[in-house]
């Protein structure tokens, strides 16, 4: 399975936007891509000869003509007279989107209050999930914009990523938002995977507080059984239901895991792989949650999916 194939892959740099891929003299190249909330990260091994980088810096990486990142320089470390390695984040965290705050977003749906995080600090941004348009309020204590996204993300059962400059939050179960990739069985040179034969739930209670009733009450989303129950906090039962069914959707999502090895591709973590076996009756769909490309006289590709 994919011994053949290997090859020196073709690099482009960009430095603050100047073709300087004559001018750096690089070892290595590792891009590190996640699903989650976590930023992307760039690492480059430079010879000592290397023009010295600047922190803050940015730089546009192309590999065989495809894009695979806009990276701002976060780390320089040196090893001295020897060689010098710079690490980049996807998304700037060491400025603003890192400042904790104090506020409340009165009477403004999810959508409107990402938008204007995203305009804050200086992002795009890409929205599609089920709950963008429910209004209310929501507050924003001693939380940074990123950690606060992060529990918007986490609360609604939703992905959101950092991916050049663009804040992303969709839903985890979005088929026709994610981008579609596909492995045949001759282009694996290393694969590991497990199917979790467990117990798979078809419906979901969430015990909430109704502060109308003064009283804890159940919601449920689902039939027959088994059922999947927990506790969580919701402003009314429209909101418990969106819990309930969101977790619902996450667990019989979360039924095979793994990682596969191939030759360079610029597939990007988040979109779904479908990996195609001869001794597998059915094709292997997951979630793409991380990607780590490693690039020096080739170009390999690792794909961590869920």
């Amino acid at each position: 399975m994919g011994i053949a194939g290997y090859r020196a892959p073709k690099i482009k740099i960009l430095y603050n936007g100047v073709d300087k891929t004559d001018e750096i003299p690089w070892i290595d190249i590792g891009i590190d891509d996640y699903e989650s909330d976590e930023s992307d990260v760039l690492n480059v091994l430079m010879h000592w000869s290397a023009p010295l980088p600047r922190e803050e810096d940015e730089i546009k990486i192309y590999i065989d003509g495809a894009f695979l990142g806009d990276f701002t320089i976060a780390t320089i470390k040196y090893n001295y007279k020897q060689s010098y390695e710079i690490e980049a984040i996807s998304a700037n965290f060491f400025k603003a989107f890192r400042e904790k705050k104090n506020r409340t977003f009165k009477s403004q749906s999810y959508k409107e209050i990402l938008k204007s995080i995203a305009k804050e600090n200086g992002y795009n941004i890409k929205i599609d999930f089920n709950r963008m348009d429910e209004v209310g309020d929501i507050e924003q204590y001693d939380l940074s914009d990123c950690a606060f996204c992060k529990k918007i993300a986490d609360d609604l059962e939703i992905t959101f990523c950092v991916k050049n400059k663009t804040l992303i939050f969709i839903d985890k179960d979005k088929d026709h938002d994610r981008v579609e990739y596909t492995i045949v069985e001759d282009e694996i040179i290393d694969l590991n995977y497990q199917i979790n034969h467990t117990k798979k739930y078809n419906a979901c209670e969430i015990k909430w507080f109704d502060s109308e009733k003064n009283k804890s009450v159940v919601s449920k989303v689902g039939v027959g059984t088994p059922v999947l129950k927990f506790s969580d906090f919701a402003r009314d039962e429209a909101e418990a239901l969106s819990k309930a069914e969101a977790k619902l959707k996450r667990q019989k999502n979360s039924v095979l895991a793994g990682t596969v090895s191939i030759h360079g591709r610029p597939f990007f973590a988040g979109g779904y792989i479908n990996i195609k076996l001869k001794e597998e009756p059915k094709t292997l769909r997951a979630i793409i949650s991380k990607i780590t490309h490693s690039i020096n006289n080739n170009w390999l590709s690792t794909i961590e999916f869920f």
